[in-house]
């Protein structure tokens, strides 16, 4: 029995990199094969039927054809595109983030459509919203939970007690909540009420509308730096993206909020 040479899938386009003259290699986020990388003979050509249909941060509608050590684009066609997100900055540094994250947590031909629908939706509301640094958090959350690195958060992840409120902190390399009898102050972070409730929140509601939260900045602060640590801890490495994302910070006037 032969086996299907082509096939076609939804896709986000992750990033490329230039490939012999006029070549491009891409990594896409398929919704049904997992991430892929593939070759799209002549798309650095200006006249190339790929053009426009390739950029990072566009969900395409690709068709492949099967190579012994790579895939071959045979036809493309744009789903949706972000023109918002190439006309801000800050938005575009949120959306390459994401990406960032969806190519470090996804290995290869694995597919998950959780994380794919959630990058979607992300995507989404970077694009429309003014202010997307919560939901943001929330999709960090959920990009741990969908790759089986979900935060523990109820019970101590050393002695399995249930954590009293005030009485815990949070241990990246153990994997969530711990009790302070359990605890090594050097080795755990400061973890507040306000904190473990709002990361309860995430788990709960994956694609909640968090603008009807009302945070204070010191708990985002700190679900934002237990979220990071969290990531670096699992992947081993910083992320590029989320640097860039701070360096934008510091060069930003006081009264431009990221």
């Amino acid at each position: 029995m032969t086996s299907i040479k082509t096939y076609t899938s939804q896709a986000l386009v992750l990033k490329y990199f230039p490939y012999k003259e006029a070549d491009l290699i891409l990594t896409v986020f398929t919704k049904q094969h997992g991430k892929l990388q593939a070759i799209a003979k002549g798309a650095r050509k200006p006249q190339s039927k790929f053009s426009g249909h390739v950029e990072p941060l566009t969900v395409i509608n690709i068709q492949l054809a099967r190579g012994r050590s790579i895939e071959t684009v045979t036809q493309v066609q744009t789903n949706k595109a972000y023109p918002t997100l190439y006309k801000d900055l800050n938005k575009l540094a949120h959306g390459i983030y994401i990406s960032e994250l969806i190519d470090q947590f996804t290995p290869e031909k694995e597919p998950n459509k959780q994380i794919f629908d959630a990058g979607i939706d992300i995507l989404d509301f970077i694009s429309n919203s003014p202010e997307p640094e919560l939901k943001i958090r929330n999709f960090e959350f959920q990009i741990l939970k969908f790759s089986g690195f979900l935060p523990e958060l109820f019970v101590c992840v050393k002695c399995g007690q249930e954590i009293v409120a005030g009485e815990h902190r949070y241990s990246v390399s153990n994997g969530g909540v711990i009790c302070l009898g359990c605890s090594d102050i050097s080795n755990t972070m400061d973890m507040s009420l306000a904190s473990i409730k709002l990361l309860r929140y995430f788990n709960r509601h994956s694609t909640a509308g968090e603008s009807q939260l009302r945070i204070k900045e010191t708990t985002y602060t700190e679900v934002r730096n237990l979220l990071l640590e969290t990531i670096i801890f699992w992947l081993e490495k910083d992320l590029k993206s989320s640097q860039f994302i701070d360096h934008l910070k510091t060069i930003q006037t006081p009264l431009t909020k990221l």
